[in-house]
This record gives structure tokens, sequence and C-alpha cells, in this order.
């Protein structure tokens, strides 16, 4: 009789919310520090900690309980670094000062976590270190140091017009080459600095774990280090590679290179693994594994099988219904049952401003994973934080 009354007790403590679920919906949003916030608010400390606890209490209204802060992107960390560079908290299209120097925006917004009740993870982009729009790779505070470290196109040329931006299209990327060891040295130096300070963070989040964009007109990465590291190791002379005519050859070049960013990602990971066990790690990742493999080098399948990651975040980024679910579908297909799968929805096609509602078909695609991450908070309108609130 004791045993049925504690059972009893269990079930109605259970749904009442005063014991932990099992296992919860992870409900993610992405933030990249600042956005809205005028100069003033970056400058301060303490405004920019209102202005944060504000945003904050915002993204907890709307019941999301994951927040993946942009910590590291254009060379640039949201903290006091040894690493890297601290990011002028007004750079902006090329236009940089000392403001915030030495302010910890990074623990601030671990800070003010606590009390919204809500998961900072550090959203970190690998490769992926600058933007043409903020000026020539001379402003770069890593390629101006190491011009070597950039991935290079077959006309030696760090800017990659495959992915272009803007809305003239005309803002390049460029990346580290995943295989230049220097590299890859410096982003262990910089995930092990994140590691060792931020113990209250809840895990990291891997962005741009990949090449650029490959199509005919632009293929990567003939940079010397690479080049010279692929000869090395097949004898092969990548250069020379014929797009109809070696087809072996050029399968040989792209699993080379497919195995230079896992390799990048099982590093940085197992960096994380022994400083930090607990930290969930997440990917954020193209949905179509054979063309992630053909076009970008992105290998996700491996890095759930070998446990590189714990939760995978497809980034199902299109208007079209039908497509999303294909994809999403195709995806948990080639997933093993322990990564758990976050589908990562743009926040225009989960939201129709104009209507006022729900995308009932991508709500209900969210719930039919782990969880979900909506990209991204500048987004969040009030009428859809309310609509999330009151979603069951």
């Amino acid at each position: 009789m004791k045993l049925k009354r504690l059972f009893i007790f269990f079930l109605f403590a259970l749904f009442a919310g005063a014991l932990p679920v099992a296992a919860r919906e992870v409900r993610a949003v992405w933030v990249r520090p600042f956005v809205g916030a005028d100069e003033q608010t970056r400058k301060n400390p303490e405004a920019g900690r209102r202005f944060i606890r504000a945003e904050l209490a915002r993204i907890s209204r709307a019941r999301f309980n994951t927040v993946y802060l942009e910590t590291f992107w254009n060379g640039y960390a949201i903290y006091p670094t040894a690493v890297a560079a601290q990011r002028p908290l007004t750079l902006n299209s090329g236009v940089a000062d000392e403001a915030g120097k030495g302010w910890d925006v990074l623990q601030t917004y671990l800070q003010e976590a606590k009390g919204a009740n809500l998961e900072i993870h550090a959203w970190i982009h690998v490769f992926h270190q600058w933007n043409s729009n903020l000026g020539g790779l001379e402003k770069s505070p890593i390629f101006a140091r190491h011009p070597e470290w950039a991935l290079l196109d077959e006309t030696g040329s760090p800017l990659v017009k495959t992915e272009a931006e803007g809305a003239n299209r005309d803002i390049y990327k460029t990346f580290l080459s995943p295989s230049n060891k220097a590299a890859r040295e410096f982003l262990k130096r910089l995930v092990t600095e994140i590691t060792g300070k931020y113990p209250r963070l809840a895990g990291v989040q891997w962005d741009y774990a990949r090449y650029p964009l490959h199509d005919a007109a632009q293929s990567f990465d003939y940079s010397a280090d690479a080049l010279g590291r692929f000869r090395k190791e097949t004898g092969i002379d990548a250069r020379a590679i014929s797009p109809t005519a070696d087809p072996a050859a050029r399968q040989r070049w792209r699993e080379w290179k497919t195995r230079q960013v896992t390799e990048t990602v099982a590093a940085l990971t197992t960096i994380v693994r022994r400083k930090r066990p607990g930290w969930k790690i997440s990917a954020a990742v193209y949905p179509d594994l054979d063309e992630n493999l053909r076009a970008r080098q992105q290998d996700w399948k491996t890095w759930a099988a070998r446990g590189y990651v714990d939760a995978l975040l497809p980034m199902l980024y299109s208007a079209e219904p039908d497509r999303v679910e294909t994809w999403a579908r195709e995806f948990r297909a080639r997933i093993s049952g322990k990564t758990e799968i976050y589908p990562a929805l743009l926040i225009d096609h989960f939201y129709d401003a104009r209507g006022r509602k729900l995308n009932e078909r991508y709500l209900k695609l969210s719930r039919a994973f782990d969880g979900f991450g909506l990209f991204a908070a500048q987004s969040l309108t009030d009428d859809l934080i309310e609509k999330l609130a009151a979603e069951n």
C-alpha cells in the first residue's frame, strides 16, 4: 500500500511539474549580441546588461529554454581573450573602435540567463572567419597576421563568391583552410580557452564546419599548404585533376577534404569532452548529405556515428513545406538513434507575420523531433512571442 501511494504521488508530481522530466523538448533560438541596440548601449556595460536582461526575458517568455549565443565569428570573440581578438562592440561595415574592450559580454549573458531559466551554448564559427563588408583582409584579426591560413579558389583568391550575400551580392566570405594545421591549432586553443573560462555554459555549437559551397564557377582549396599536403599524402596534383576525365582522382580529393573537416570537428569535440563532459555539443548543418559531401565536404553522418556531436540541427531553410518535410525525413533516416535532432527553421517561414499565425505544418514538424531551433532572435515579434508562450 505504501508503494502504491508513493507511485501515485510520483505521477502527480510529474504531471504537476514538481519532478524533472527525463527528456525535455529543446526549444532553441540563435542570438547575435546587441542586434538592434544603439551605439551607447553597446559601449556601456550597465546599459548593455539591461539590454541583455530584457532580450532574455522576451526569449524566456516565448518558452525557449536554449540560446545559441554567437561567441566567436569573423575572427572576434565576445569576451576578453588571450587567444583571439575581442570584438569591438561597434564593429559594423568596417567601422570599429575600442568600445567595450575588456567587457565580458559572454559572462554577462551567463549571469542574466540564470534568472531567465535559459541555457547558454557558445555558438562558434569554425572555418568562416571574415566578411568583405568589414574591409580587406588586412583588417581581419586573423588573416592580417596569417594570410597563409586562408582557403583559396583556383585563381588564388580568398573571396568566396559562391556564397555571396547582401543586396548587391557583393559581400564575400573568407574561410580558414580546414587542412591547415596551424589554423586548427588556433581553433583548438580558442575552444580550450572557452571551456576553461566559462564552466556555466551548457554546451557549444559548431557552425560553418565545412568548406564553402563548390560549384562549376568556383572550387576550393588551392592554398599552398592544402595542395602540398594532398600531393604528399596521395601523390596527386589537385590542380591537374580534370573535372571530367579524372573521376577517381576527383573523388580522392573530395574525400581528403572531407576528412580535414571531420578531423577538426573530432579535435575540438575531444577538448570539450575532456574538460566539460556534461556539456552538449551540437552542430548546425545542411540537410542533404550527398549534396553536402559533394559540394561542402560536411559529413555529419560520420560525426553522429562516432559521437562527435550530441545533437544536429539540419538547417531546413525553405518556404516550401513539402521540401522541408522531405529533408527532415531523409535526415532522420541517416542518423543513429543516439544523436538528437532539432530541425532549424527560419522564423519567416515558421511564422506568418502578415497573417499573425504559426505555420501548422512547420509546427507539427518541430514536434516530431527532439526539439527545434528558430533563426534568429532578432525576428521575434511581440505577437510571435505571445503565440509561442501559449503554444502547447
